[in-house]
């Protein structure tokens, strides 16, 4: 008797879940929105979680799925939550800038009590907060602050040229020796965000495996449990607290916080001032405390702690990854195109003979094939290979007059940067390193908004400049005196790692680096 009653309830149990996850996954259909037919439970996010492909090659597909073909936007579901992709250049200009207070927030977040190094910096923050935080680390930024920048990124350089002269030869006769790129240039922007953002010599060229390379590693190191934590940050952010996941792992969390309080307490006892990222976040602490003494705090935020320090990381982490990894896809790419190396190197030679040999930051800002370079590796090879925004309107937001459909409020919007970069109708032969596409004149006629390595809009990253100027210093003095050519252990074509959402290499770039001084 009892069976008899168990088996229809749970059938009843099993015909009602299945209709409420028709409806539910019927949601773009009721609309009359295109959409990319979801899997139950996983959404649209199934060639994602399986890890056959990268999430750059990921973001593609859904880009150029059949049924997204010719759409300005398309529905997706991120596991059970609807969301939109957006196709249409002039749609992500409306959203990323045009209607920019609507979208002021990224969907993507971690956990703000359990990874507060994670979530309170610039990258993550909220309105009102993000606001706040931006226009105080804007500053830094200026063309006068790079000024004075620029003595201590070139002492690096040097470095770095010095750490090269001095290694083994594997092969006398050809003068080479082989390198993992990544790891090479990761060694030179550590060391470079180490003095210029805190004050502090992270020694990566002489001390094996140093403190602030390891940590600096392990928050950018992408194993099973990494890539599950990343992928719930941008795709299933209120679900992070819940598994305790982290972007920046404990360790890391640990040293650097402990790092960046140091300089902060020694260079409020001594009252020195370098001009650097320390120094304003010091101003920050102060202009809170004053406002506290006084009784103005009122809602202004409150500049203290783990903000401070979370500022701080986010441009040690952020700074030393994404210049690595473009000086390092595009040593690749110089490698497997030797034309374009030499008409490079040469460009290095004449502006070094014009400053007497002397790298200085005028020379740098010369070099203009230089620049073109890196701005198609960065198309290539952008660190992220998509964007994301959350819908903040208090009333749901219209897409005419591509759609009659209203974005409700807390909506995901993804931006996939890295199909548009590769999308031939906006950039013929993609797959093909053609700087010349970045020429002055060639720059302006290509299609607005479909290039995004930095991000786009107000949301757009604040240390672009800086990016680009660590990363031509390291690439001079990297090909002042060796040629890079491949090596047996060289991708043919570059496969991207099926596990990190910041774009890498499947196992390293693998190099050869010969003797063969540019004689300035």
């Amino acid at each position: 008797m009892e069976l008899g009653i168990f088996l229809p309830s749970i059938l009843i149990v099993v015909i009602s879940i299945y209709f409420f996850l028709q409806r539910h996954y019927g949601y773009w259909l009721r609309q009359g929105v295109r959409e990319l037919r979801p899997h139950w439970l996983v959404g649209n996010l199934s060639g994602l979680l399986s890890m056959k492909s990268s999430p750059a090659d990921f973001i593609s597909d859904l880009y150029n799925h059949p049924d997204a073909v010719d759409q300005p936007f398309v529905g997706i579901h991120v596991f059970h939550k609807p969301a939109i992709l957006l196709r249409e250049p002039d749609l992500i200009k409306k959203i990323m800038i045009k209607d920019f207070c609507q979208f002021g927030n990224r969907y993507s977040n971690s956990d703000y009590k359990g990874d507060p190094l994670g979530s309170q910096n610039i990258f993550f923050l909220k309105q009102p907060q993000w606001k706040e935080v931006r226009l105080k680390l804007s500053p830094f930024f200026t063309s006068t602050k790079l000024k004075h920048m620029f003595p201590l990124i070139d002492e690096v350089g040097r470095n770095l040229d010095a750490h090269l002269r001095q290694q083994p030869l594997h092969n006398e006769r050809m003068r080479s020796f082989d390198v993992e790129a990544k790891e090479l240039c990761a060694l030179f922007t550590t060391d470079v965000i180490a003095t210029v953002a805190y004050g502090v010599q992270a020694n990566s060229f002489s001390v094996p495996d140093s403190e602030f390379r390891r940590h600096g590693r392990a928050v950018f190191e992408f194993s099973l449990k990494r890539a599950a934590e990343f992928t719930l940050v941008f795709f299933l952010p209120h679900l992070v607290p819940l598994f305790g996941f982290k972007v920046v792992p404990k360790e890391p969390t640990e040293f650097l916080r402990k790092t960046i309080n140091y300089v902060m307490a020694e260079r409020e006892r001594s009252k020195q001032t370098r001009n650097d990222l320390i120094d304003i976040l010091i101003e920050f602490k102060r202009s809170t405390q004053q406002a506290k003494d006084t009784g103005k705090n009122g809602n202004q935020f409150v500049f203290e702690g783990d903000i401070l320090v979370a500022q701080a990381v986010l441009f040690f982490t952020a700074g030393f990854e994404s210049s690595s990894s473009t000086m390092s896809f595009a040593l690749y790419e110089l490698a497997k195109n030797l034309e374009i190396q030499e008409r490079l190197r040469d460009e290095i030679k004449k502006a070094l003979i014009e400053s007497k040999g002397q790298v200085t930051q005028q020379m740098i800002e010369s070099l203009e094939y230089l620049q073109m370079i890196l701005y198609e590796v960065l198309r290539m090879y952008p660190p992220l290979p998509f964007l994301d925004r959350e819908c903040t309107s208090d009333e749901a937001y219209s897409l005419a007059p591509y759609h009659s459909f209203r974005v409700p409020r807390g909506m995901p919007i993804y931006i996939p940067a890295y199909a548009l970069h590769m999308d031939p109708q906006y950039y013929p032969q993609p797959r093909k390193f053609l700087p010349e596409r970045f020429s002055p004149t060639n720059r302006k006629l290509n299609t607005p908004y479909t290039y995004m390595p930095f991000g786009l809009g107000p949301h757009g990253c604040i240390g672009e400049r800086f990016g680009f100027l660590q990363a031509k210093v390291g690439l001079v003095y990297l090909l002042r005196n060796h040629l890079v050519t491949t090596s047996e252990r060289t991708q043919g074509r570059m496969k991207l790692d099926t596990k990190a959402i910041i774009l890498q290499a499947q196992g390293g770039i693998h190099l050869k680096l010969v003797r063969n001084p540019l004689g300035v």
